[in-house]
């Protein structure tokens, strides 16, 4: 009898764990469905989702090597000294083209200094009128004036802004000379705008009866010669000329950079007797001579063509190289330009964006090479054949950054040219891929 029930037991525990077995196995199969279900989901997913190709033709298109640099400005250029002491009145502003024989500018002896005084009170009302009916009244032009410089103001402003947010300051004295610029140009222009007013009529009269005997009473400078007129002396002008450029040295021009003033020079206000006074040029060419960065440098051909511009937006377009070589303080650069030297006559030392060593050819994004590192002449691109990705070897000529330009190897297999279709994203596709129904 007890051998019946220990024999029932047993086959009753034999059957819950075969029913343990089961479920065990239920669920074990349950959660391999479920994880083969959501793999099948997420390649599903993956595949709908799967970044779309992106393509361009291959385009004849230009490479270059930009910097950012601060260049030292040479010109050749005729310094004129002063015949007596007193306060100088430039008539014509930096970089004016003015005729032999021409007054240039009036020195104000001392003696006369009340009287000068009374001229700037009466330039300052003729300003303040000319604001207040301009407010008041319908004057188009002057109004346009006006607008203008305030545009050209809100940049400067913008600028300031920008550069004290950065805790820049290096360029302070560069913006307030361009504000004064500014704004001293707007005030010349409202001088010779027709407001039709009489009471301004008689302040401008009153104002040039005052300034014809001042400077009846001064000493007038008259130009010798004709030329570019440049008031902003710094007493570099006959150390730094084209004559002797190929004699400035790496240390030259990296103390030069450091100490020559930044931005705009500041037009004599007041001279001694044999002093500096003023400037001619008739050259139209001038120079610019700056560092490449050592890390940064790059081989510059002598008498490559260069485009730069100024950090305040002066092109300077089709300049040439003329000397090129390494120094301990990086590749040592000269270029020589023959525009915007009006512009640029009050500058010793110009921030430049600089576009060096430009070249041509079907250019590609420097992430759509394949296999591609610094040193490389060789890559690999995806391109289309027959509406599906494939994969050739190209040559690397030349490359930046941002770009590269390529060509076909001799013995390429699929040769690659003008409209050729490239991938530009290869890490999102693979070869076999059609290019119209990846996603699919």
């Amino acid at each position: 009898m007890s051998s019946n029930k220990t024999t029932d037991v047993e086959r009753y525990r034999n059957i819950q764990k075969r029913k343990i077995r089961q479920r065990r196995l239920i669920i074990t199969m349950i959660t391999l469905s479920i994880i083969v279900i959501t793999m099948f989901l997420i390649v599903r997913i993956l595949n709908h989702y799967k970044p779309e190709t992106q393509l361009m033709f291959l385009e004849e298109k230009e490479i270059s090597n930009r910097y950012q640099v601060k260049a030292l400005l040479i010109r050749d250029e005729t310094v004129f000294q002063a015949a007596e002491s007193g306060t100088v009145r430039s008539l014509y502003a930096d970089g004016a083209r003015v005729a032999k024989n021409e007054n240039l500018a009036y020195i104000i002896l001392d003696n006369q200094n009340e009287e000068y005084k009374e001229l700037q009170n009466i330039e300052n009302e003729i300003i303040n009128y000319q604001y207040e009916i301009i407010d008041n009244e319908n004057y188009a032009g002057a109004k346009q004036i006006d607008i203008d410089t305030e545009n050209q103001l809100k940049d400067v402003y913008h600028s300031i802004y920008t550069e004290i947010l950065n805790k820049n300051f290096s360029n302070i004295s560069t913006d307030e000379s361009t504000l004064i610029s500014l704004l001293n140009e707007r005030n010349e222009k409202l001088r010779n705008y027709n407001f039709d007013d009489t009471r301004l009529t008689e302040l401008l009269d009153y104002y040039q009866e005052l300034e014809n005997e001042l400077g009846n009473k001064s000493n007038i400078v008259t130009s010798s010669q004709s030329g570019i007129y440049i008031r902003s002396v710094d007493g570099l002008e006959e150390r730094l000329n084209p004559d002797n450029i190929d004699n400035l040295t790496a240390e030259d021009l990296n103390d030069y950079l450091s100490t020559a003033t930044q931005g705009r020079l500041e037009p004599i206000q007041h001279v001694e007797k044999g002093d500096p006074l003023y400037c001619l040029t008739n050259s139209i060419e001038q120079y610019f001579v700056f560092f490449i960065p050592s890390g940064n440098s790059v081989d510059v051909q002598i008498s490559s063509s260069v485009d730069s511009i100024t950090k305040e937006g002066i092109p300077l377009d089709n300049g040439i190289v003329t000397r090129s070589e390494e120094t301990d303080f990086g590749t040592f650069i000269v270029i020589r330009c023959d525009n915007s030297l009006e512009r640029l006559s009050d500058r010793r030392i110009v921030e430049l964006d600089v576009e060096l060593n430009k070249k041509t050819g079907l250019r590609i994004p420097i992430d759509a090479l394949i296999n591609f590192k610094v040193g490389n002449t060789e890559a690999e691109i995806y391109i289309e054949d027959g509406g599906y990705i494939n994969k050739t070897t190209v040559k690397v000529t030349d490359y930046n950054n941002d770009y590269a330009l390529i060509e076909s190897k001799e013995d390429a297999e699929l040769p690659i040219d003008v409209a050729t279709m490239v991938v530009l994203n290869p890490k999102d596709v693979s070869i076999g891929d059609s290019i119209t129904g990846i996603s699919e």
